[in-house]
Protein backbone atom coordinates (compact mmCIF):
# COMPACT_ATOMS: atom_id res chain seq x y z
CA UNK A 1 0.00 0.00 0.00
CA UNK A 2 1.19 3.50 -1.13
CA UNK A 3 1.93 6.08 1.54
CA UNK A 4 -1.30 8.21 1.80
CA UNK A 5 1.59 11.73 1.80
CA UNK A 6 2.12 13.10 -0.92
CA UNK A 7 3.64 16.04 -2.17
CA UNK A 8 1.47 18.59 -3.71
CA UNK A 9 4.24 19.43 -6.41
CA UNK A 10 3.87 15.82 -7.75
CA UNK A 11 0.24 16.91 -8.62
CA UNK A 12 1.70 19.56 -11.12
CA UNK A 13 3.47 18.60 -14.59
CA UNK A 14 6.30 20.89 -15.25
CA UNK A 15 9.55 19.12 -16.33
CA UNK A 16 8.53 15.83 -17.78
CA UNK A 17 9.93 14.68 -21.40
CA UNK A 18 8.33 16.84 -24.45
CA UNK A 19 8.31 15.42 -27.52
CA UNK A 20 9.51 17.89 -29.96
CA UNK A 21 6.96 16.85 -32.97
CA UNK A 22 8.80 16.08 -36.33
CA UNK A 23 8.64 13.56 -39.51
CA UNK A 24 11.83 14.20 -40.58
CA UNK A 25 13.68 10.77 -40.85
CA UNK A 26 10.29 9.04 -41.48
CA UNK A 27 9.96 5.26 -42.54
CA UNK A 28 6.03 4.90 -41.81
CA UNK A 29 3.30 7.01 -43.73
CA UNK A 30 0.07 6.79 -43.41
CA UNK A 31 -2.06 6.66 -47.23
CA UNK A 32 -5.69 6.77 -47.18
CA UNK A 33 -7.23 3.77 -49.06
CA UNK A 34 -10.78 3.36 -48.92
CA UNK A 35 -13.64 5.44 -47.09
CA UNK A 36 -17.32 3.62 -45.78
CA UNK A 37 -19.96 6.35 -46.18
CA UNK A 38 -22.70 5.49 -43.71
CA UNK A 39 -24.87 8.41 -45.41
CA UNK A 40 -26.28 8.96 -42.11
CA UNK A 41 -24.55 12.05 -41.69
CA UNK A 42 -24.13 13.28 -37.84
CA UNK A 43 -23.28 10.47 -35.54
CA UNK A 44 -22.48 7.67 -38.29
CA UNK A 45 -20.31 6.65 -37.35
CA UNK A 46 -18.68 6.69 -33.95
CA UNK A 47 -17.23 3.40 -33.31
CA UNK A 48 -15.88 0.09 -34.80
CA UNK A 49 -14.82 -3.21 -34.46
CA UNK A 50 -13.07 -5.61 -36.65
CA UNK A 51 -13.11 -9.37 -37.32
CA UNK A 52 -10.02 -10.33 -38.61
CA UNK A 53 -11.81 -13.61 -40.36
CA UNK A 54 -14.67 -12.29 -42.27
CA UNK A 55 -12.60 -9.16 -43.33
CA UNK A 56 -15.55 -7.08 -41.31
CA UNK A 57 -16.10 -4.07 -39.37
CA UNK A 58 -19.14 -3.52 -37.23
CA UNK A 59 -19.94 0.01 -37.04
CA UNK A 60 -21.71 2.04 -34.31
CA UNK A 61 -24.22 4.37 -36.34
CA UNK A 62 -25.86 6.74 -33.70
CA UNK A 63 -27.95 8.12 -36.42
CA UNK A 64 -30.07 4.89 -36.45
CA UNK A 65 -29.01 3.19 -33.48
CA UNK A 66 -27.99 0.08 -35.52
CA UNK A 67 -24.58 -1.16 -36.05
CA UNK A 68 -23.93 -1.56 -39.78
CA UNK A 69 -21.70 -4.76 -40.83
CA UNK A 70 -19.46 -3.67 -43.15
CA UNK A 71 -17.07 -6.16 -45.56
CA UNK A 72 -13.83 -4.42 -46.33
CA UNK A 73 -12.59 -7.61 -47.84
CA UNK A 74 -11.73 -4.54 -50.61
CA UNK A 75 -10.63 -1.48 -48.61
CA UNK A 76 -11.10 0.36 -51.64
CA UNK A 77 -14.55 -0.42 -52.06
CA UNK A 78 -16.30 -0.98 -48.81
CA UNK A 79 -19.50 -3.06 -48.82
CA UNK A 80 -22.44 -2.91 -46.60
CA UNK A 81 -23.34 -6.75 -45.53
CA UNK A 82 -25.94 -6.22 -43.32
CA UNK A 83 -27.49 -4.21 -40.10
CA UNK A 84 -28.07 -5.10 -36.32
CA UNK A 85 -31.30 -3.82 -35.40
CA UNK A 86 -32.14 -3.94 -31.42
CA UNK A 87 -35.17 -1.73 -31.89
CA UNK A 88 -37.51 -5.10 -31.16
CA UNK A 89 -34.87 -5.46 -27.75
CA UNK A 90 -36.04 -2.06 -26.53
CA UNK A 91 -32.86 -0.50 -27.40
CA UNK A 92 -32.97 3.64 -27.40
CA UNK A 93 -29.27 3.90 -27.96
CA UNK A 94 -26.04 2.21 -28.92
CA UNK A 95 -23.21 3.14 -27.62
CA UNK A 96 -20.20 0.97 -28.31
CA UNK A 97 -19.02 -2.47 -30.55
CA UNK A 98 -16.10 -4.72 -29.16
CA UNK A 99 -15.57 -8.16 -31.59
CA UNK A 100 -13.41 -11.44 -30.13
CA UNK A 101 -13.27 -14.83 -32.01
CA UNK A 102 -16.24 -14.38 -33.66
CA UNK A 103 -18.22 -12.71 -31.31
CA UNK A 104 -19.53 -9.39 -31.30
CA UNK A 105 -20.51 -7.06 -28.08
CA UNK A 106 -22.88 -4.10 -28.37
CA UNK A 107 -23.22 -1.31 -25.65
CA UNK A 108 -26.26 0.10 -25.41
CA UNK A 109 -29.36 2.15 -23.31
CA UNK A 110 -32.78 0.21 -23.12
CA UNK A 111 -34.67 3.40 -21.61
CA UNK A 112 -35.47 6.94 -22.27
CA UNK A 113 -34.17 7.04 -19.00
CA UNK A 114 -30.50 7.60 -19.07
CA UNK A 115 -30.18 6.94 -15.44
CA UNK A 116 -31.75 2.89 -16.29
CA UNK A 117 -29.36 0.28 -16.45
CA UNK A 118 -27.99 -0.87 -19.63
CA UNK A 119 -27.97 -3.67 -21.87
CA UNK A 120 -24.80 -5.61 -23.50
CA UNK A 121 -25.87 -7.41 -26.03
CA UNK A 122 -24.20 -10.36 -27.86
CA UNK A 123 -24.14 -11.68 -31.56
CA UNK A 124 -22.45 -13.29 -34.15
CA UNK A 125 -20.31 -11.99 -37.46
CA UNK A 126 -23.45 -12.02 -39.09
CA UNK A 127 -25.58 -10.32 -36.67
CA UNK A 128 -27.43 -13.11 -35.03
CA UNK A 129 -28.15 -12.36 -31.49
CA UNK A 130 -26.43 -14.86 -29.57
CA UNK A 131 -28.55 -17.74 -27.64
CA UNK A 132 -26.53 -17.19 -24.80
CA UNK A 133 -28.21 -13.59 -23.85
CA UNK A 134 -31.01 -13.57 -26.26
CA UNK A 135 -32.34 -10.51 -24.34
CA UNK A 136 -29.38 -9.05 -23.42
CA UNK A 137 -26.92 -8.34 -20.65
CA UNK A 138 -27.99 -5.90 -17.70
CA UNK A 139 -25.01 -3.79 -16.79
CA UNK A 140 -24.91 -0.38 -14.91
CA UNK A 141 -26.40 2.94 -16.20
CA UNK A 142 -25.07 3.95 -19.94
CA UNK A 143 -22.37 1.87 -20.63
CA UNK A 144 -20.09 4.31 -22.85
CA UNK A 145 -17.19 1.50 -23.87
CA UNK A 146 -17.33 -2.44 -24.03
CA UNK A 147 -14.07 -4.86 -24.80
CA UNK A 148 -12.71 -7.86 -24.58
CA UNK A 149 -10.21 -9.02 -22.11
CA UNK A 150 -6.92 -10.44 -24.04
CA UNK A 151 -7.65 -13.90 -23.59
CA UNK A 152 -11.33 -13.61 -24.45
CA UNK A 153 -12.75 -14.59 -20.82
CA UNK A 154 -14.36 -11.48 -20.24
CA UNK A 155 -16.05 -8.66 -21.39
CA UNK A 156 -16.04 -5.11 -19.60
CA UNK A 157 -17.97 -2.11 -19.78
CA UNK A 158 -17.72 1.06 -18.74
CA UNK A 159 -20.81 2.35 -17.80
CA UNK A 160 -20.30 6.16 -17.20
CA UNK A 161 -24.00 7.14 -15.22
CA UNK A 162 -24.30 10.78 -15.96
CA UNK A 163 -26.58 12.50 -14.07
CA UNK A 164 -29.92 14.07 -15.31
CA UNK A 165 -29.12 16.46 -12.91
CA UNK A 166 -27.97 18.14 -9.52
CA UNK A 167 -31.46 19.24 -8.59
CA UNK A 168 -32.75 17.75 -5.16
CA UNK A 169 -35.64 15.50 -4.28
CA UNK A 170 -36.09 16.02 -0.56
CA UNK A 171 -32.74 17.39 0.13
CA UNK A 172 -30.94 14.69 -1.19
CA UNK A 173 -29.19 13.99 -4.66
CA UNK A 174 -30.82 10.38 -5.29
CA UNK A 175 -29.44 7.94 -8.04
CA UNK A 176 -32.55 7.91 -9.78
CA UNK A 177 -31.15 11.28 -10.28
CA UNK A 178 -27.81 10.44 -10.79
CA UNK A 179 -26.89 7.15 -10.50
CA UNK A 180 -23.25 5.57 -9.41
CA UNK A 181 -20.53 5.25 -12.05
CA UNK A 182 -19.61 1.52 -12.44
CA UNK A 183 -17.77 -1.44 -14.31
CA UNK A 184 -19.32 -4.20 -15.71
CA UNK A 185 -17.59 -7.93 -15.72
CA UNK A 186 -19.32 -10.57 -17.84
CA UNK A 187 -17.47 -14.10 -17.11
CA UNK A 188 -17.68 -15.97 -20.43
CA UNK A 189 -16.96 -18.78 -19.15
CA UNK A 190 -19.36 -18.89 -16.71
CA UNK A 191 -22.40 -21.70 -17.25
CA UNK A 192 -24.90 -18.52 -17.26
CA UNK A 193 -24.03 -15.24 -18.46
CA UNK A 194 -24.39 -12.10 -16.10
CA UNK A 195 -22.47 -9.05 -15.44
CA UNK A 196 -21.10 -8.34 -11.73
CA UNK A 197 -21.28 -4.51 -11.85
CA UNK A 198 -19.28 -2.67 -9.83
CA UNK A 199 -19.15 0.83 -8.22
CA UNK A 200 -17.18 3.27 -6.44
CA UNK A 201 -18.91 3.07 -2.91
CA UNK A 202 -16.32 1.70 -0.92
CA UNK A 203 -14.16 4.64 -1.77
CA UNK A 204 -17.28 7.23 -0.24
CA UNK A 205 -15.74 8.38 2.49
CA UNK A 206 -12.02 9.04 0.51
CA UNK A 207 -13.57 12.39 -1.04
CA UNK A 208 -10.70 14.16 0.62
CA UNK A 209 -7.97 11.87 -0.40
CA UNK A 210 -9.16 11.56 -3.95
CA UNK A 211 -8.93 15.64 -4.45
CA UNK A 212 -5.40 15.89 -2.31
CA UNK A 213 -4.16 12.75 -5.12
CA UNK A 214 -5.11 15.11 -7.92
CA UNK A 215 -8.59 13.63 -8.87
CA UNK A 216 -11.82 15.81 -9.11
CA UNK A 217 -15.01 15.24 -7.10
CA UNK A 218 -17.03 18.06 -7.22
CA UNK A 219 -20.49 17.35 -8.41
CA UNK A 220 -22.93 19.24 -5.30
CA UNK A 221 -24.23 17.04 -3.19
CA UNK A 222 -23.32 13.83 -4.84
CA UNK A 223 -21.51 10.78 -3.22
CA UNK A 224 -18.06 9.73 -4.77
CA UNK A 225 -19.39 6.72 -6.30
CA UNK A 226 -22.20 8.80 -7.92
CA UNK A 227 -19.63 11.65 -8.79
CA UNK A 228 -17.06 9.59 -10.42
CA UNK A 229 -17.95 8.69 -14.63
CA UNK A 230 -15.94 5.60 -16.44
CA UNK A 231 -15.58 6.64 -20.17
CA UNK A 232 -13.19 4.56 -21.63
CA UNK A 233 -11.18 0.82 -20.70
CA UNK A 234 -8.05 -0.95 -21.48
CA UNK A 235 -7.39 -4.31 -20.14
CA UNK A 236 -3.85 -5.64 -18.97
CA UNK A 237 -2.07 -8.47 -20.96
CA UNK A 238 -2.59 -11.33 -18.45
CA UNK A 239 -6.30 -9.99 -18.71
CA UNK A 240 -6.40 -9.58 -15.02
CA UNK A 241 -6.74 -6.12 -14.53
CA UNK A 242 -8.83 -3.72 -16.30
CA UNK A 243 -7.60 0.43 -16.36
CA UNK A 244 -10.66 3.13 -16.23
CA UNK A 245 -10.28 6.69 -17.37
CA UNK A 246 -13.21 8.42 -14.96
CA UNK A 247 -12.64 12.02 -17.48
CA UNK A 248 -14.79 14.21 -15.44
CA UNK A 249 -12.63 13.16 -12.50
CA UNK A 250 -9.14 14.00 -14.12
CA UNK A 251 -8.41 10.23 -12.56
CA UNK A 252 -7.64 6.49 -13.66
CA UNK A 253 -9.23 3.56 -11.97
CA UNK A 254 -8.00 0.16 -11.83
CA UNK A 255 -10.16 -2.96 -11.05
CA UNK A 256 -8.85 -6.34 -10.74
CA UNK A 257 -11.61 -8.88 -12.85
CA UNK A 258 -10.49 -11.86 -10.88
CA UNK A 259 -11.96 -10.34 -7.64
CA UNK A 260 -13.92 -7.98 -9.01
CA UNK A 261 -12.98 -5.13 -7.10
CA UNK A 262 -12.13 -1.60 -8.11
CA UNK A 263 -8.60 -1.64 -6.10
CA UNK A 264 -7.35 1.68 -7.02
CA UNK A 265 -8.16 5.36 -8.27
CA UNK A 266 -4.72 7.68 -9.01
CA UNK A 267 -5.39 11.11 -9.06
CA UNK A 268 -3.53 12.75 -12.31
CA UNK A 269 -2.78 15.91 -11.24
CA UNK A 270 -2.97 19.48 -13.12
CA UNK A 271 -0.34 20.86 -16.43
CA UNK A 272 1.48 24.01 -16.03
CA UNK A 273 0.88 25.45 -19.03
CA UNK A 274 3.80 28.61 -18.12
CA UNK A 275 6.38 26.04 -19.28
CA UNK A 276 5.28 24.22 -22.08
CA UNK A 277 2.46 27.12 -23.36
CA UNK A 278 -0.97 26.59 -25.68
CA UNK A 279 -2.85 29.04 -27.44
CA UNK A 280 -5.49 30.43 -25.14
CA UNK A 281 -6.91 32.36 -27.04
CA UNK A 282 -9.98 32.91 -30.33
CA UNK A 283 -9.96 36.24 -30.07
CA UNK A 284 -6.01 37.36 -30.46
CA UNK A 285 -6.22 37.33 -34.58
CA UNK A 286 -3.23 34.99 -34.62
CA UNK A 287 -2.02 32.18 -34.02
CA UNK A 288 -0.28 32.33 -30.41
CA UNK A 289 1.14 29.35 -28.77
CA UNK A 290 2.99 30.90 -25.78
CA UNK A 291 3.61 30.09 -22.24
CA UNK A 292 1.06 31.41 -19.76
CA UNK A 293 0.21 31.06 -15.68
CA UNK A 294 -2.42 28.74 -16.41
CA UNK A 295 -3.32 24.79 -15.34
CA UNK A 296 -4.78 22.30 -17.65
CA UNK A 297 -6.70 18.87 -16.56
CA UNK A 298 -6.10 15.83 -18.07
CA UNK A 299 -9.30 14.18 -18.38
CA UNK A 300 -8.65 11.73 -20.52
CA UNK A 301 -11.00 9.62 -22.98
CA UNK A 302 -9.64 6.54 -24.57
CA UNK A 303 -6.80 4.98 -23.02
CA UNK A 304 -4.31 1.96 -24.33
CA UNK A 305 -1.34 0.05 -22.11
CA UNK A 306 1.84 -1.52 -23.41
CA UNK A 307 3.70 -3.71 -21.19
CA UNK A 308 7.37 -4.10 -21.14
CA UNK A 309 8.80 -6.67 -18.43
CA UNK A 310 6.92 -5.66 -14.95
CA UNK A 311 5.99 -2.31 -16.12
CA UNK A 312 2.83 -1.33 -17.58
CA UNK A 313 1.98 2.09 -19.40
CA UNK A 314 -0.86 4.01 -19.94
CA UNK A 315 -1.03 6.25 -22.91
CA UNK A 316 -4.35 8.61 -22.24
CA UNK A 317 -5.74 10.92 -25.29
CA UNK A 318 -6.30 14.21 -23.25
CA UNK A 319 -9.77 15.59 -24.20
CA UNK A 320 -11.12 17.43 -21.28
CA UNK A 321 -14.65 17.94 -20.32
CA UNK A 322 -17.06 19.98 -19.11
CA UNK A 323 -20.44 19.26 -17.27
CA UNK A 324 -23.86 20.90 -18.19
CA UNK A 325 -26.64 20.42 -15.81
CA UNK A 326 -29.43 21.91 -14.03
CA UNK A 327 -28.62 22.89 -10.33
CA UNK A 328 -25.03 22.00 -11.34
CA UNK A 329 -23.74 25.92 -10.67
CA UNK A 330 -26.39 26.90 -7.50
CA UNK A 331 -29.56 27.45 -8.99
CA UNK A 332 -32.60 25.36 -8.34
CA UNK A 333 -34.46 25.38 -11.95
CA UNK A 334 -35.12 21.87 -13.32
CA UNK A 335 -34.96 22.99 -16.85
CA UNK A 336 -32.24 25.00 -17.20
CA UNK A 337 -28.67 24.08 -18.09
CA UNK A 338 -26.25 25.59 -16.09
CA UNK A 339 -22.64 24.94 -17.35
CA UNK A 340 -19.52 24.26 -15.57
CA UNK A 341 -17.14 26.13 -18.24
CA UNK A 342 -16.44 29.66 -17.65
CA UNK A 343 -14.35 32.58 -19.24
CA UNK A 344 -11.74 32.82 -17.20
CA UNK A 345 -11.73 36.93 -17.41
CA UNK A 346 -14.83 37.20 -16.38
CA UNK A 347 -14.67 34.86 -13.42
CA UNK A 348 -11.30 35.53 -12.31
CA UNK A 349 -10.73 37.47 -8.79
CA UNK A 350 -9.55 40.79 -8.40
CA UNK A 351 -6.23 39.32 -7.45
CA UNK A 352 -5.45 38.15 -10.71
CA UNK A 353 -2.71 39.59 -13.08
CA UNK A 354 -4.55 42.47 -15.28
CA UNK A 355 -2.48 40.95 -17.83
CA UNK A 356 -3.42 37.53 -17.66
CA UNK A 357 -6.79 38.49 -17.40
CA UNK A 358 -6.94 40.14 -21.16
CA UNK A 359 -8.47 38.30 -24.15
CA UNK A 360 -5.41 37.86 -26.23
CA UNK A 361 -3.77 36.50 -23.50
CA UNK A 362 -6.10 33.81 -21.04
CA UNK A 363 -9.01 35.98 -20.83
CA UNK A 364 -11.51 34.00 -23.38
CA UNK A 365 -9.86 30.49 -21.96
CA UNK A 366 -12.37 28.21 -20.95
CA UNK A 367 -12.10 27.48 -17.33
CA UNK A 368 -13.70 25.46 -14.23
CA UNK A 369 -14.56 27.40 -11.30
CA UNK A 370 -14.19 23.90 -9.55
CA UNK A 371 -10.61 24.82 -8.80
CA UNK A 372 -8.81 22.38 -6.10
CA UNK A 373 -9.17 24.85 -3.71
CA UNK A 374 -13.08 25.78 -4.21
CA UNK A 375 -13.68 22.12 -4.09
CA UNK A 376 -13.23 21.94 -0.48
CA UNK A 377 -14.52 25.59 0.13
CA UNK A 378 -18.17 27.39 -0.57
CA UNK A 379 -20.55 25.95 -2.86
CA UNK A 380 -19.29 27.14 -6.06
CA UNK A 381 -22.76 29.11 -7.85
CA UNK A 382 -22.87 31.23 -11.10
CA UNK A 383 -20.95 34.19 -9.39
CA UNK A 384 -18.05 32.15 -8.29
CA UNK A 385 -14.45 33.57 -8.78
CA UNK A 386 -11.21 32.16 -9.50
CA UNK A 387 -8.11 32.57 -8.47
CA UNK A 388 -6.26 30.44 -10.71
CA UNK A 389 -6.94 29.02 -14.05
CA UNK A 390 -7.77 25.16 -14.53
CA UNK A 391 -8.63 24.29 -18.06
CA UNK A 392 -10.21 21.30 -19.82
CA UNK A 393 -8.09 18.87 -21.06
CA UNK A 394 -4.29 19.27 -21.55
CA UNK A 395 -4.33 19.47 -25.65
CA UNK A 396 -1.66 16.76 -25.27
CA UNK A 397 -1.48 12.81 -25.02
CA UNK A 398 0.66 11.19 -22.12
CA UNK A 399 2.11 7.97 -20.26
CA UNK A 400 1.55 6.65 -17.03
CA UNK A 401 3.26 4.43 -15.60
CA UNK A 402 0.62 1.67 -13.67
CA UNK A 403 1.06 0.94 -9.97
CA UNK A 404 0.42 -2.54 -8.47
CA UNK A 405 -0.24 -0.53 -5.38
CA UNK A 406 -4.21 -0.56 -3.81
CA UNK A 407 -5.47 3.30 -2.79
CA UNK A 408 -5.49 6.58 -3.41
CA UNK A 409 -2.38 8.47 -5.01
CA UNK A 410 -1.16 10.43 -8.16
CA UNK A 411 -0.22 8.41 -10.63
CA UNK A 412 3.22 9.03 -12.20
CA UNK A 413 3.71 10.84 -15.50
CA UNK A 414 6.73 9.47 -17.53
CA UNK A 415 5.84 11.78 -20.71
CA UNK A 416 3.86 14.27 -22.03
CA UNK A 417 3.53 15.59 -25.39
CA UNK A 418 3.42 19.15 -23.95
CA UNK A 419 2.62 21.84 -26.61
CA UNK A 420 3.65 19.82 -29.56
CA UNK A 421 0.48 18.69 -31.11
CA UNK A 422 -0.49 22.64 -31.51
CA UNK A 423 2.92 23.73 -32.55
CA UNK A 424 3.08 21.43 -35.48
CA UNK A 425 -0.87 21.86 -36.48
CA UNK A 426 0.34 25.35 -36.22
CA UNK A 427 2.54 24.96 -39.31
CA UNK A 428 0.58 22.00 -41.09
CA UNK A 429 -3.00 23.38 -40.78
CA UNK A 430 -2.66 27.04 -40.25
CA UNK A 431 -5.60 27.77 -42.59
CA UNK A 432 -7.48 25.81 -40.23
CA UNK A 433 -5.76 25.76 -36.90
CA UNK A 434 -7.83 24.94 -33.95
CA UNK A 435 -11.27 25.22 -36.02
CA UNK A 436 -13.92 22.73 -35.71
CA UNK A 437 -17.19 22.18 -38.03
CA UNK A 438 -20.32 24.07 -37.34
CA UNK A 439 -22.86 21.18 -36.99
CA UNK A 440 -25.88 23.83 -37.86
CA UNK A 441 -24.11 25.32 -41.13
CA UNK A 442 -22.03 22.34 -41.69
CA UNK A 443 -19.31 24.66 -42.97
CA UNK A 444 -15.92 24.81 -40.55
CA UNK A 445 -15.34 27.46 -38.68
CA UNK A 446 -13.00 30.06 -38.36
CA UNK A 447 -9.32 29.74 -37.34
CA UNK A 448 -8.30 29.64 -34.06
CA UNK A 449 -11.87 28.78 -33.54
CA UNK A 450 -11.79 26.47 -30.80
CA UNK A 451 -8.09 27.80 -29.13
CA UNK A 452 -10.23 29.07 -25.85
CA UNK A 453 -11.41 25.57 -25.24
CA UNK A 454 -9.46 22.12 -25.50
CA UNK A 455 -8.04 23.39 -28.44
CA UNK A 456 -7.30 20.25 -31.18
CA UNK A 457 -8.85 17.91 -28.64
CA UNK A 458 -7.12 14.83 -28.58
CA UNK A 459 -9.68 11.66 -28.00
CA UNK A 460 -9.17 9.06 -29.65
CA UNK A 461 -6.21 6.83 -29.16
CA UNK A 462 -5.16 3.13 -30.21
CA UNK A 463 -2.36 0.99 -29.81
CA UNK A 464 -1.18 -2.21 -31.69
CA UNK A 465 1.86 -3.97 -33.00
CA UNK A 466 2.88 -4.28 -36.56
CA UNK A 467 5.86 -4.65 -38.53
CA UNK A 468 7.94 -6.07 -35.44
CA UNK A 469 6.77 -2.67 -33.44
CA UNK A 470 4.64 -0.99 -31.66
CA UNK A 471 2.35 1.97 -32.68
CA UNK A 472 0.09 4.44 -31.23
CA UNK A 473 -2.89 6.24 -33.72
CA UNK A 474 -4.02 9.56 -32.02
CA UNK A 475 -7.63 11.06 -33.18
CA UNK A 476 -8.18 14.89 -32.91
CA UNK A 477 -11.48 15.81 -32.38
CA UNK A 478 -11.58 18.95 -33.44
CA UNK A 479 -8.79 19.37 -35.91
CA UNK A 480 -10.29 16.37 -37.58
CA UNK A 481 -6.26 14.35 -38.02
CA UNK A 482 -4.95 11.46 -36.99
CA UNK A 483 -1.31 11.49 -35.54
CA UNK A 484 0.99 8.27 -35.98
CA UNK A 485 3.41 7.56 -33.45
CA UNK A 486 6.10 4.57 -32.88
CA UNK A 487 5.63 3.66 -29.12
CA UNK A 488 8.33 0.83 -29.03
CA UNK A 489 9.64 2.86 -26.64
CA UNK A 490 6.96 3.37 -24.48
CA UNK A 491 8.61 6.73 -22.42
CA UNK A 492 9.91 7.92 -25.94
CA UNK A 493 6.83 8.04 -28.23
CA UNK A 494 8.15 9.20 -31.64
CA UNK A 495 6.62 11.06 -34.24
CA UNK A 496 6.04 9.59 -37.96
CA UNK A 497 2.95 10.43 -39.90
CA UNK A 498 0.27 12.99 -39.70
CA UNK A 499 -2.77 12.48 -42.28
CA UNK A 500 -5.98 14.84 -42.28
CA UNK A 501 -8.65 13.55 -45.25
CA UNK A 502 -11.02 16.08 -44.37
CA UNK A 503 -12.46 18.82 -46.93
CA UNK A 504 -12.16 22.37 -45.04
CA UNK A 505 -14.33 23.67 -48.50
CA UNK A 506 -16.92 21.39 -48.52
CA UNK A 507 -20.11 21.05 -46.14
CA UNK A 508 -20.71 18.53 -43.59
CA UNK A 509 -24.40 18.59 -44.00
CA UNK A 510 -23.74 17.32 -47.26
CA UNK A 511 -23.39 13.59 -47.05
CA UNK A 512 -25.20 10.66 -48.89
CA UNK A 513 -24.88 7.30 -49.35
CA UNK A 514 -21.99 7.36 -51.65
CA UNK A 515 -20.37 10.60 -50.87
CA UNK A 516 -19.36 12.90 -47.91
CA UNK A 517 -18.94 16.40 -49.21
CA UNK A 518 -16.69 17.41 -46.26
CA UNK A 519 -14.68 14.04 -46.09
CA UNK A 520 -14.17 12.45 -42.59
CA UNK A 521 -15.06 14.57 -39.89
CA UNK A 522 -14.45 14.29 -36.04
CA UNK A 523 -12.63 11.07 -35.39
CA UNK A 524 -13.91 9.07 -32.35
CA UNK A 525 -13.08 5.03 -32.60
CA UNK A 526 -9.88 4.07 -33.93
CA UNK A 527 -8.87 0.51 -34.63
CA UNK A 528 -5.33 -0.58 -35.67
CA UNK A 529 -4.52 -4.05 -37.61
CA UNK A 530 -1.78 -6.08 -38.13
CA UNK A 531 -0.40 -7.07 -41.49
CA UNK A 532 -0.95 -10.23 -40.39
CA UNK A 533 -4.76 -9.61 -39.95
CA UNK A 534 -5.21 -7.23 -42.68
CA UNK A 535 -7.19 -8.02 -45.81
CA UNK A 536 -4.29 -6.53 -47.88
CA UNK A 537 -1.53 -7.93 -46.00
CA UNK A 538 -0.19 -4.41 -44.97
CA UNK A 539 -0.96 -2.99 -41.66
CA UNK A 540 -4.22 -0.33 -41.62
CA UNK A 541 -5.78 1.94 -39.57
CA UNK A 542 -9.52 2.19 -39.24
CA UNK A 543 -11.06 5.39 -37.86
CA UNK A 544 -14.77 6.22 -37.15
CA UNK A 545 -15.70 9.40 -37.60
CA UNK A 546 -18.73 10.97 -36.11
CA UNK A 547 -19.73 13.80 -37.59
CA UNK A 548 -19.26 12.60 -40.98
CA UNK A 549 -20.78 9.54 -40.23
CA UNK A 550 -17.76 7.92 -42.22
CA UNK A 551 -15.36 5.14 -41.45
CA UNK A 552 -11.65 6.12 -43.14
CA UNK A 553 -9.13 3.40 -44.10
CA UNK A 554 -5.64 3.70 -44.17
CA UNK A 555 -2.50 1.98 -44.81
CA UNK A 556 1.17 1.87 -43.74
CA UNK A 557 3.40 2.62 -46.77
CA UNK A 558 6.71 1.55 -45.46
Amino acid sequence: MLATSVAISALFSTALPVQNVSAEGSSAELISVGRWVSGSGLGGAEISAYDAKTKRIFVTNGATNQIDIVNIKDPKKPVLFGRINLAKKGVTGIQSVATKDGLVAIATQVSADKAAPGKIFLADVNGKLSPMAPNGIVVGSLPDSVHFSPNGQYIVSADEAEPTSYCLTNGVLPTTTDPNGSVSIIDLAAPKLKAVTVDFSSFNDRKNALIYAGARVFGPNATVAQDLEPEYITISNDSEYAYVTLQENNAIATVDLTTKQVVAINGLGFKNYASVGLDASDKDSAVKIAPAAVYGMYEPDAIAQITRGENTYLFTANEGDAREYACLMGGTSTTTLEAEDVRFGKNSSSSVDATLKTDAVAGRLKVTPFTPASVAGSPVTGATTVSSAYSFGARSFSVWQASSSEGVFPLKQVYDSGSSIEQYLSTARAATFNADWNTTTGLINAVDARSASKGPEPEGLAIGRAYGRSWMVLGLERDGGIMLYDVTVPTFPIFKSYINTSNPAGNLLQSTKKTAAAGDVSPEGILIVSEKDSPTGKAMIIVSYELSGTVGIYQFSK
